[in-house]
């Protein structure tokens, strides 16, 4: 009987000793399994957050891109707005240049005419008058002064001396060293007096003519409406190339 007892005992002893090597390799797989099931999720995660900034920077591009469109599409059309403005300031330049070659003469000739008007006309004024010619005729030959400029200027000019004509004025010059108290009624007739009162001339025939008493005695009134210093009323004054005439004196004086 003891024969066949111990090979039985190394049979049980050998079969816990093979089940437990196919365990431990088992084992071993399994945890090799997971190391290598986490480093291809790690894998992938890098994958996703790699394809999540890959989108992104497109987005983005795709973003600029289309920004970059329409800022392109607004410089095309603020470009052909500027190639039009172009073409119609170059119009106008040529417009300028053919306006200037008409319109210059004619303020040469405008002025022309002032100063045959201020020369042969009643003497009023003239050192003013004469003076305002000078720079106008001074400004047409100066570049830095626009053609518009000048023109203006020119119309200003004549529209004075145009006012002239509507107003009444009294005012004091020297004259010769001497101070006389002038009287203008519109460009009809220009009276001097001396500042006593005691002399009073009209202009008449090119020069001045001595008046008497009784025609020089109006002047001090109508002298008073000029100032505006009483209502205007009708008062009788002598006129050149007449003994006497009535002439309605209308208050103003340098300007309507």
């Amino acid at each position: 009987m003891n024969r066949f007892t111990l090979p039985l005992a190394v049979s049980i002893l050998m079969f816990p000793l093979a089940a437990g090597a196919e365990a431990d390799v088992a084992s071993k797989m399994v945890l090799k399994s997971d190391k290598d099931s986490a480093a291809i999720q790690q894998r992938i995660n890098a994958l996703d957050d790699d394809t999540r900034d890959k989108l992104e920077e497109t987005r983005q591009l795709l973003a600029r891109a289309e920004q970059l469109a329409l800022y392109n599409s607004q410089m095309e059309a603020i470009i052909a707005d500027q190639e039009e403005e172009k073409l119609s300031l170059d119009q106008q330049i040529e417009d300028i240049n053919d306006t200037e070659q008409g319109i210059l003469p004619l303020m040469q000739l405008m002025l022309s005419q002032l100063e045959a008007d201020i020369e042969t006309g009643l003497p009023f004024l003239k050192e003013e008058r004469a003076v305002r010619l000078a720079k106008l005729k001074a400004s047409l030959g100066r570049a830095d002064v626009t053609v518009s400029e000048k023109f203006r200027r020119v119309l200003e000019a004549l529209q004075i001396e145009v006012d002239y004509g509507r107003t009444i004025e009294r005012y004091r010059e020297n004259k010769d060293g001497r101070a006389f108290d002038y009287l203008r009624i519109g460009n009809v007739a220009l009276y001097r007096r001396s500042l006593d009162a005691g002399e009073s001339w009209i202009w008449a025939d090119g020069d001045w003519q001595a008046l008497s008493g009784d025609l020089a005695k109006p002047l001090e009134r109508a002298a008073r409406v000029a100032e505006q210093s009483v209502a205007p009323q009708l008062i009788v004054v002598p006129i050149p190339g007449t003994e006497t005439s009535e002439s309605k004196i209308s208050g103003k004086k340098g300007a309507e």
